[in-house]
C-alpha cells in the first residue's frame, strides 16, 4: 500500500497540528468549521434549493390539507430515502393531512418509481398528490403517466438529474444535500420545531448517503448528533440498546457502521416499511419488537454478503488487467450487490459493478475511487439501460438480461478509455509525521474538535517513524488480531496498538523490530481511566542495522 503524506510538517504542538489538519481539508473558514450554524439558519439557497419550488410544494400541500386530498409520500428504500419518508410523512400526518407512506419493495417493485411500484399503488387507491423523497427526478414516464390519472406528482430528490427535469407540478432538488436534507427542507417550510427535531434523521441519512462532511453537511451531523443525544425517539433508542450502544454517545462512526447498516438491511434483505415504522413509532414495546427483527435481518445480512463476496473476489482476481471490476453471478442478491461492489473497490482500488443476472431483467450496482465519476461512465451505456441513477462514487441501474455481454463490454472499455491508472493505486492517506511524545489524552480530545468524521473529513490517520516493538500479542478466537506495545527509541514515549485482523503479522514481526506505523488515535476508557490507543491501519518493517 503506498502511503501519501498530506503534509511534509511536522508538530510541535496542538497548533501546529491544527493547522496542519486545517491546511490538509482546505478549510478556509475555522468559524464556520468548528461552530457549525444550525441548519435551521441556512437559506433555501445555501441548501441548493429553489425557493420558489419550495413555495409551490408548500402551497399544494396546504391545498391537499384544505380539501382532504389523499397524499402519497413515495421514499427509496436505503437509510437515506427511509429517513426521508418519516420526516415529511409524519410531520404531514400531524399537521392533520391524509397522508400515507409507501416505501418499493426491492425485489417486487425495483427501484424508483417503476411501473410495478404504480401498479400496487393503483390497486389500493388513487391518492391526489404524490411526493416522492430521495428518488424521482429522472422518472419522466412515471410523472407523465401519474398526471394522465389525474394524480399531481411533487418531486424532492437529491440525485442527479437528466438534462430537464419530468414534468412535475414541482420539482425541490438539490446536489449539496442528501434526500432526507431535501425533504427536512419542505418539512421546515410548515415547522421549524418539527425540523429541529428531525435532524437526527437528517445526520443519520448524511453519514450513511456519504455526502461530504463539510459546509452544510457537517452541520447537519453535527446538529443532528446533538439532538439523537438528547433524543427519546423509541425506535433510536431501541436500535442503540439491541447493538451494543445504549450507554454511549453516538457519534457519526456509530451512524455508519452500526446503526445506518442496521436500518438498509431491512431494504436489502426484506421490506424496508418495517425500517420505516422504527423510526415512527411512538410505543417502546412496538419499538424494541421492530429493533430486534431489524438486527436479527442485518445478521443474515452480513452472513450472506461474506458468502457471496468470495464468489465475486474469485472473478474479479480474473481481470488484474481492467481499470473497472465487473462481475456477474444469477447467485448475487439483488439487496446486497452494492455491499460487494464496496468491498471489491476497497480490495483492488478499482471501481466496482456487482450485477445480479437472477431473471430476465439483470440488477448492477456500482462503487467508484476518489476521481472517477461512476455516473458519467455508466450514462454512456443510458441506450442499453432500463432504470438508472447515482453519485459520482456509487450508482445502480438495471437492463435487459440478453444485453449482459454488451454492457459489460462497454463499461470495460470506457473504463480503459477514460480512468487514469495513477487513480487505481492502493493509497492511504496520512495528515503528517507525529511524534509520539505529543500524543496524550488532551491531544485526542482535542483532534475531536473536528468531528463529526466522514466524507472528506476522514478521521485523522498519522505516521509514527522509527518504534520499537516491545510486545507482541495475538488476540481473538483465531488469534486474527494483534495488540502491540510501541516504543519511541528517542523519547522513551510508548503506545499500545490494535491491528485488527493482522494477526498473520506475528509470523514475521519479532519484539525489538523497529517500524513505521500508520495510526488513528482513540482514547480507551475502562473503569473510570482514560488512556492512549492505537488503531494500526498500516506498518511498515525496517532494516535494522
Amino acid at each position: 500500500m503506498q502511503w501519501h503524506l498530506l503534509s511534509e510538517n511536522v508538530p510541535k504542538s496542538w497548533e501546529d497540528l491544527a493547522k496542519i489538519l486545517l491546511n490538509n481539508r482546505h478549510i478556509t473558514d475555522e468559524d464556520e468549521f468548528f461552530n457549525s450554524r444550525n441548519p435551521i439558519d441556512f437559506s433555501a439557497e445555501e441548501l441548493g434549493l429553489d425557493p420558489d419550488s419550495l413555495q409551490q410544494a408548500k402551497e399544494r400541500i396546504l391545498e391537499a390539507k384544505e380539501k382532504k386530498q389523499k397524499v402519497l409520500v413515495f421514499g427509496d428504500y436505503d437509510a437515506d430515502g427511509i429517513s426521508a419518508t418519516a420526516i415529511l410523512w409524519k410531520t404531514l400526518y400531524k399537521m392533520g393531512v391524509d397522508a400515507m407512506p409507501f416505501i418499493p419493495h426491492r425485489e417486487k417493485h425495483g427501484y424508483g418509481l417503476t411501473w410495478a411500484a404504480l401498479q400496487e399503488i393503483y390497486s389500493k387507491s388513487l391518492p391526489d398528490l404524490l411526493i416522492t423523497v430521495d428518488t424521482g427526478i429522472v422518472a419522466h414516464k412515471a410523472v407523465q403517466e401519474l398526471q394522465e390519472k389525474g394524480v399531481e406528482v411533487i418531486i424532492t430528490d437529491h440525485h442527479q438529474p437528466d438534462d430537464s427535469f419530468p414534468s412535475a407540478l414541482t420539482v425541490v432538488h438539490s446536489t449539496k444535500i442528501c434526500g432526507a436534507a431535501v425533504a427536512w427542507a419542505l418539512v421546515r417550510e410548515f415547522s421549524e420545531e418539527e425540523a429541529k427535531n428531525n435532524l437526527d434523521l437528517v445526520a443519520l441519512a448524511t453519514v450513511t448517503d456519504l455526502m461530504s462532511l463539510k459546509g452544510i453537511n457537517r452541520a447537519f451531523v453535527k446538529h443532528g448528533l446533538e439532538v439523537m443525544n438528547n433524543n427519546q425517539r423509541p425506535g433510536l433508542l431501541a436500535l442503540k440498546q439491541i447493538a451494543g450502544l445504549a450507554d454511549k454517545k453516538i457519534n457519526s462512526m456509530h451512524l455508519g457502521f452500526v446503526i445506518g447498516p442496521r436500518i438498509n438491511a431491512m431494504g436489502r434483505m426484506s421490506y424496508a416499511m418495517d425500517a420505516l415504522r422504527l423510526l415512527c413509532t411512538n410505543q417502546k414495546n412496538r419499538a424494541t419488537e421492530l429493533a430486534s427483527l431489524i438486527d436479527n435481518t442485518n445478521g443474515e445480512r452480513q452472513q450472506l454478503t461474506e458468502e457471496l463476496f468470495q464468489l465475486a473476489h474469485q472473478q474479479a482476481t480474473a481481470q488484474k488487467q481492467e481499470h473497472i471490476i465487473i462481475v456477474h453471478s444469477p447467485d448475487f442478491h439483488e439487496g446486497i450487490i452494492g455491499l460487494i461492489a464496496g468491498k471489491l473497490t476497497e480490495r483492488y482500488a478499482k471501481p466496482s459493478i456487482v450485477i445480479s443476472t437472477h431473471g430476465d431483467v439483470a440488477k448492477a450496482s456500482a462503487r467508484s475511487v476518489p476521481g472517477v465519476n461512476i455516473t458519467e461512465i455508466i450514462r454512456t451505456a443510458k441506450d442499453l439501460l432500463l432504470e438508472f441513477g447515482g453519485h459520482p462514487m456509487a450508482a445502480g441501474f438495471g437492463f435487459e438480461h440478453e444485453n449482459l455481454t454488451t454492457v459489460i463490454e462497454h463499461l470495460l472499455e470506457q473504463g480503459r478509455e477514460t480512468i487514469d491508472p495513477e487513480l487505481l493505486q492502493k493509497r492511504l492517506s496520512l495528515e503528517c509525521l507525529l511524534p509520539l511524545d505529543l500524543v496524550s489524552v488532551t491531544l485526542i480530545d482535542k483532534i475531536q474538535s473536528f468531528a463529526p468524521f466522514g466524507q472528506e473529513n476522514a478521521e485523522p490517520i498519522f505516521v509514527v517513524k522509527d518504534v520499537r516493538v516491545s510486545e507482541i500479542k495475538q488476540l481473538g478466537s483465531q488469534q486474527q488480531h494483534l495488540k502491540l506495545t510501541l516504543t519511541d527509541a528517542g523519547s522513551n514515549a510508548q503506545i499500545t496498538g490494535l491491528a485488527w485482523g493482522k494477526g498473520e503479522m506475528a509470523e514475521t514481526l519479532q519484539e525489538g523490530s523497529l517500524v513505521n506505523v500508520a495510526i488513528v488515535l482513540q482514547i480507551n476508557e475502562w473503569r473510570d481511566k482514560r488512556n492512549v490507543q492505537a488503531i494500526i491501519k498500516d506498518l511498515q518493517q525496517i532494516e535494522d542495522f
